[in-house]
């Protein structure tokens, strides 16, 4: 699987090169995160602007990678989302378990709100 990989200073922008998002695309996905975290990569947007219908067993996989990257105390935010995926994340209830925004500017702001908040709650 291809992804187009594009590392800034506070986060890591990974956009998948696939029009269906799937249990396997998932587990690549994590691989990829985990090589990059080797890195020094802490903070990941992932970006579904190319995927446009979504597996029914996709989801499992994204909470658990989700999960995973805050318990670490780093940030994972899915951006672009398509509507088979907001509508999957609705039913399963797992709105509160994977951070979604609308659009780029957006998941680099939850980014940095989530930096920030993370800096703050040390400094005590």
């Amino acid at each position: 699987m291809h992804f187009n990989i594009d590392a800034k200073e506070q986060y890591t922008v990974i956009t998948p090169q696939k029009d269906i998002i799937n249990a396997n695309m998932a587990a690549k996905l994590a691989e990829q995160c985990e090589t990059l975290a080797e890195t020094g990569s802490k903070n990941f947007i992932i970006d579904l602007k190319e995927c446009q219908d979504v597996g029914a067993d996709f989801l499992s996989p994204f909470v658990e990678l989700s999960a995973s990257y805050y318990e670490q105390e780093n940030s994972f935010v899915i951006t672009n989302p398509p509507a088979g995926m907001l509508r999957m994340i609705k039913e399963e209830d797992a709105i509160d378990s994977l951070n979604t925004a609308p659009t780029f500017i957006e998941a680099v702001d939850i980014i940095s709100m989530e930096i920030l908040e993370r800096d703050l709650f040390s400094e005590e």
